[in-house]
């Protein structure tokens, strides 16, 4: 081959392999945040899974405290003397801290729950930003492979003078 081809050959290869190293660079991104957010679904979802269960103990202790307030209520009717009073009005302080501490419990979880729903949301947003740039890194690939399989087309086994080859070096190092 002509010094003119092999200086093409060169700067094309040369090309090919720098958009081959920047290709690899952001597929070991895109795979290293790809794990990093496979971790955090992990504990998105174990957090999810921990507010369900509370969820559930919560209803259950609500549905206790209403159990426990239809009896107290049918208690008042029988109250007779005072010392069954004294008790029904224990019983009634007693329930009625179970429902404030209920309450407070409740409003802990549903802020709790804001803030799982926000992750969740920031997650998705970055799962959706991780996919829409591995599109990005996969339209590069192609046009990639073109250029590798053109320079094999047109470069690959074929003669040259090495004196050729090393005044092209000597250019392309000197930055001409």
């Amino acid at each position: 081959m002509t010094i003119g081809e092999l200086r093409m050959c060169t700067t094309l290869e040369r090309s090919n392999k720098k958009a081959a190293g920047e290709i690899l660079q952001a597929q070991d991104g895109f795979t290293r945040d790809q794990n990093s957010v496979k971790a955090e679904q992990a504990e998105a979802n174990k957090a999810s899974d921990e507010l369900r269960a509370r969820s559930v103990a919560l209803f259950a202790e609500r549905d206790a405290i209403a159990a426990l307030a239809s009896a107290l209520s049918a208690k008042a009717e029988s109250i007779k003397t005072d010392a069954a009073k004294a008790d029904f009005e224990a019983e009634r302080a007693n329930l009625v801290e179970k429902n404030r501490v209920h309450g407070d419990d409740t409003e802990r979880f549903n802020k709790m729950q804001q803030v799982q729903r926000d992750r969740v949301g920031a997650l998705n947003e970055r799962v959706d930003a991780i996919n829409e740039r591995h599109k990005t890194v996969n339209d590069h690939v192609e046009p990639h492979q073109k250029m590798v399989a053109s320079w094999n087309e047109q470069c690959r086994n074929r003669r040259f003078r090495e004196e050729d080859e090393l005044a092209i070096k000597k250019e392309l190092a000197a930055g001409k």
